[in-house]
């Protein structure tokens, strides 16, 4: 099974810092533990593409000056993820830690306020904690992204546009040299930019598009040229956040 993989580096530069995804590991004593949690969020639905400019040139993402000819827009009002598995490890006093959630389901990367996945991690010094997220390529109709928006052409009519990544992918992030204390609560977050899906790729292509009633469908099976586009930029779309830290 082939997978594409993202890898999130950060060195810890505080005491009380901690980064995990995972379901309450039986060997966790809850008189020396602290609570974390893990978070995918999406950001930046709204943005302006540009199209063809007059040099001849294609341009896309900011407005570049005299060259842009005219803009059409973005805005992503949906994005929903099925992800098969939150795997943490961790390695600590000589011992590794392996504790895993699976299937998360209906997971709304828009919401206002997002869910966690969360559990409890005993204290103490570990010498690198790492979360995978790991997507899986779904036969049925969990698949494991899909995001539903409007794209606005260069003449102002409103398209439905909905993409759908059904393929593998593992996003890391790890941290390394942690010291996880009992009297405060950690949130790791990952952010998915939503206005990175469509870098490089014109405004003018996606409104050549093949519609599906009325609809741009981006998918392995629907307008495949932008799809293999739009998945080189998928992985580059997340971004770890960093920690929030929260006092008991």
């Amino acid at each position: 099974m082939k997978y594409s993989f993202l890898k999130f580096s950060a060195v810890a530069m505080m005491a009380s810092v901690a980064l995990v995804s995972c379901t309450k590991d039986k060997s966790t004593s809850t008189a020396s533990s602290a609570d974390v949690a893990f978070a995918l969020t999406a950001d930046n639905a709204a943005s302006t593409l540009a199209t063809t400019s007059t040099s001849g040139l294609q341009t896309n993402g900011l407005q570049n000056d005299a060259f842009v000819a005219a803009n059409a827009s973005i805005k992503w009002t949906s994005a929903i993820a099925n992800i098969s598995r939150f795997k943490l490890e961790a390695k600590k006093d000589n011992t590794e830690i392996e504790i895993t959630t699976k299937n998360i389901i209906n997971l709304d990367l828009l919401a206002i306020d997002p869910a966690t996945v969360s559990a409890k991690i005993d204290t103490g010094k570990y010498k690198e904690i790492e979360i995978k997220i790991i997507l899986v390529k779904s036969a049925g109709a969990d698949i494991p992204l899909t995001v539903k928006g409007t794209f606005t052409t260069l003449g102002g009519a409103a398209v439905p546009i909905e993409f759908d990544y059904n393929d593998n992918a593992i996003l890391k992030a790890e941290v390394e040299n942690v010291t996880v204390d009992a009297t405060t609560n950690v949130t790791a977050k990952l952010s998915f930019h939503l206005n990175k899906l469509l870098t490089a790729i014109p405004s003018s292509q996606i409104n050549e598009a093949t519609r599906t009633n009325g609809a741009i469908i981006i998918s392995s099976t629907s307008n495949t040229i932008i799809y293999n586009r739009v998945i080189a930029n998928v992985l580059l779309a997340f971004e770890a956040r960093g920690f929030e830290h929260h006092k008991k």
